[in-house]
């Protein structure tokens, strides 16, 4: 009798916190990471896979951001108006967030991108993300109250419906800037002609196959770029992007750009948004390089160092390097 009792009792308890999980606790917590992304704004706080992944795509990361924050407040919607919709919708989001994370991880990404401008290791949130993963999976699967159903109420579909619109009109709302957003055209002469001293997107993401075989100058990113000498397209040239406290830029410049330079070289210091930082800034050791900077207040989405090889004006190589791997160097 005990015995039945007491597995009553932890039936119950499981019960419990599966209806916990699904409508109060994951709820919370897709609302904390929408609403810290809403108040950033910023794209360059997207995770690390998704903004390499979906870069590669050529998607406008700022589409990325405003369309992920208004999916995850309509999931907190569901989750929230339609109870028997919360358990499969909660597995659903968790399981997209897994694998982003584990490429966050693989990358070696300080932070997770789940909370804007917060940061927050992807290590720490892929155990979470699993561990509610796994709560909704097995503790949930008998609860009556989370069982979905063939027909839901249409009250609370409605609901949830206007919410979920509400969710995106909020989302494109608030973190639209002053037009829509069209990536800059790599090696398009009439894109260049009509570039500002800044990205218009507010952000400028690379694609390095882009600029091989184009002329430096016909590039975007070379008429963002302040104190470029004038005879980048004479001869051979490097210009190297690096961080003021990047140790891996350091790292290469002291390997490869310290004394007499057989090439001139143009060091183009990349800045965050809020600006160049103060403090943890490396030596530069590059006593012959000139140097250049790029503009804040955008999100440069360049992974220094990263190495620009051009012969007359022309880009010959340009990759994210490793100053013990550094490619571009030698023809």
């Amino acid at each position: 009798m005990a015995t039945r009792v007491d597995n009553s009792l932890t039936a119950a308890a499981g019960a419990t916190m599966a209806v916990v999980l699904a409508r109060v606790v994951i709820p919370l917590w897709l609302l904390a990471g929408a609403v810290l992304k809403l108040a950033d704004g910023s794209p360059a706080h997207l995770p690390a896979a998704l903004i390499k992944w979906m870069g590669a795509l050529g998607l406008d990361l700022g589409f990325v951001l405003r369309f992920s924050i208004g999916v995850e407040l309509t999931v907190v919607g569901v989750m929230w108006l339609v109870p028997r919709l919360a358990r499969p919708v909660g597995i659903a989001m968790l399981l997209a967030f897994v694998p982003v994370l584990v490429g966050d991880v693989a990358l070696g990404a300080s932070s997770c991108g789940c909370f804007g401008a917060v940061q927050i290791h992807p290590g720490v949130t892929l155990v979470m993300d699993v561990a509610f993963l796994l709560g909704l999976v097995l503790l949930g699967r008998r609860v009556d109250a989370l069982a979905a159903t063939a027909t839901l109420p249409t009250r609370q579909v409605v609901v949830a419906g206007i919410w979920a619109v509400a969710s995106f009109a909020l989302a494109f709302g608030l973190t639209t800037g002053g037009g829509p957003s069209v990536p800059a055209a790599e090696g398009d002469p009439a894109s260049v002609a009509a570039a500002t001293a800044v990205p218009a997107e507010g952000y400028y993401l690379p694609r390095y196959a882009d600029w091989i075989g184009k002329a430096w100058s016909e590039l975007p990113i070379s008429g963002w770029i302040q104190g470029a000498p004038s005879d980048l397209d004479v001869g051979p040239r490097f210009v190297f992007f690096y961080r003021k406290d990047c140790e891996h830029c350091h790292a290469l410049m002291e390997a490869h750009f310290v004394g007499p330079l057989a090439v001139p070289t143009t060091a183009v210091a990349v800045p965050e948004r809020g600006g160049f930082p103060t403090v943890g800034i490396q030596p530069f050791d590059c006593d012959e390089c000139s140097k250049a900077e790029l503009p804040p207040g955008v999100d440069w989405f360049l992974q220094t160092p990263v190495l620009v090889r051009l012969e007359d004006g022309v880009v010959r190589c340009a990759a994210e390097v490793l100053p013990d791997e550094p490619a571009c160097l030698e023809e």
